[in-house]
């Protein structure tokens, strides 16, 4: 069942974890290091206990593993965030029977935290630990809520084969136990994949049938979230006007407050799109201060970066590209393709032709390497350009001086502002 979620589970899984350590160690970010390897050991250790080895012998070498990951912890500072999750699961890890509940509840919070700072592989591996607790049999509620969690990591890492049988085996799973909302995220997980893979008619017929069925259950963070994905395709399918509108409909109905930032970063490409800069710059600048996800923060700086480039402003481009940079070794492929597009773009736009073809090249890579179509298309495109001597130009249109949309997007000017204001 593990495997369904993208993870093995044999020992060499966890390599991802010391890679992690090598690289801080070879930065100079000793701590960062030792957190690295700390999650390495802690997750060895979870893997003897899953082992389940008997004996007076086995039992003692448990618990001299046990002692030798809490000294390493130890060693690390008590306000380190992601030090705090690897006690909690040590913890939590018991010495005598097998009630593993609470073992099961600090891995889950460990593989949320790892998501939240882009580390997507690492967080599949904590995340079918957290499934093995269970044993060969895992509740169906359980297994709705690991699957789901499981397929949108996959399908941040473009694997989208594993996220589409994950959200399958969600709905499945929530199906079992009349979840209703656990089996419309399925759903609408399944549109994200269509959309990842370039199939927009699938993808918008399921949207919109989520977001109609949960409107009518009354259930609103999933409409919210219905709406936020119909906003990203009637962009896509170049309804751009009704796109701001569907996804400011998503930013009213949300209450939570990640999913909010999420959806104010699809508002602000929205917005682009139309030409309202000056309300798209607001909606960015309002995620990149936020206390948000890395990926939805790191989204707006690249937007932040696109708009300086394309207004001229060297400076401002590159402040913004070196904010960018500093989480690259952290980033989905497809932000590494988006950065790579952005940075190219901006840099053939001052005049360096020559860095932005390498990194348009390089680009073009990452997308051939993840089956990134659309990206690979637009990478081509613009290296085509350049052969010709074409710097690009900004691809989204600049503020009319009497624009068309005012009227559709006034109230969400006046919207922006206003949550500017109280958020500040």
């Amino acid at each position: 069942m593990f495997g369904e979620f993208g993870s093995p589970t044999d020992v060499l899984v966890h390599a991802q974890f010391l890679e992690r350590a090598r690289a801080e160690r070879e930065h100079g970010r000793d701590l960062s290091a030792r957190l690295a390897l700390g999650a390495y050991v802690v997750t060895r250790l979870v893997d003897r206990l899953l082992e389940q080895a008997s004996g007076p012998e086995a039992q003692e070498g448990f618990l001299w593993q046990l002692e030798a990951v809490r000294r390493h912890l130890d060693g690390i500072p008590d306000d380190a965030p992601e030090a705090a999750h690897l006690r909690g699961i040590t913890e939590s890890v018991p010495t005598a029977g097998q009630n593993l509940s609470n073992l099961r509840l600090g891995l889950v919070a460990y593989a949320y935290f790892l998501e939240h700072e882009a580390r997507l592989q690492e967080a599949l591996e904590i995340l079918a630990l957290a499934a093995r607790t269970h044993g060969q049999e895992m509740p169906a509620g359980d297994a709705a809520t690991v699957a789901l969690f499981a397929a949108r990591l996959n399908r941040l890492l473009a694997h989208w084969d594993v996220a589409n049988a994950s959200y399958s085996l969600a709905e499945s799973a929530a199906a079992l136990v009349n979840d209703q909302v656990m089996m419309l995220r399925g759903r609408l997980g399944r549109s994200a994949v269509h959309r990842g893979q370039g199939n927009l008619p699938a993808a918008r017929s399921l949207a919109e049938a989520v977001a109609q069925d949960a409107g009518a259950a009354g259930l609103h963070e999933v409409q919210s979230m219905a709406h936020a994905e119909l906003g990203v395709l009637l962009g896509l399918q170049g309804h751009a006007v009704e796109a701001v509108q569907a996804t400011y409909r998503a930013f009213v109905l949300s209450e939570d407050a990640l999913n909010r930032m999420r959806v104010l970063g699809d508002l602000g490409i929205g917005l682009l799109e139309i030409g309202a800069r000056d309300a798209a710059r607001l909606a960015f600048e309002i995620v990149s201060s936020s206390n948000t996800s890395f990926i939805v923060r790191t989204n707006a700086l690249l937007e932040l970066m696109d708009l300086e480039s394309a207004a001229g402003n060297r400076m401002a481009f590159q402040r913004r590209r070196t904010e960018v940079e500093e989480g690259r070794d952290r980033m989905p492929p497809s932000m590494v393709a988006d950065y790579y597009f952005k940075a190219g773009t901006g840099l053939a736009r001052f005049g360096q032709t020559a860095r932005a073809r390498e990194l348009l090249t390089t680009g073009m890579g990452v997308a051939e390497e993840h089956h990134l179509n659309a990206w690979f298309f637009r990478f081509e495109r613009v290296l085509a350009g350049l052969e010709t001597g074409k710097a690009p130009e900004p691809h989204r249109p600049p503020q009319p001086a009497t624009p068309s949309w005012s009227p559709a997007v006034e109230e969400v000017t006046i919207g922006l502002r206003e949550y500017a204001s109280q958020s500040g």
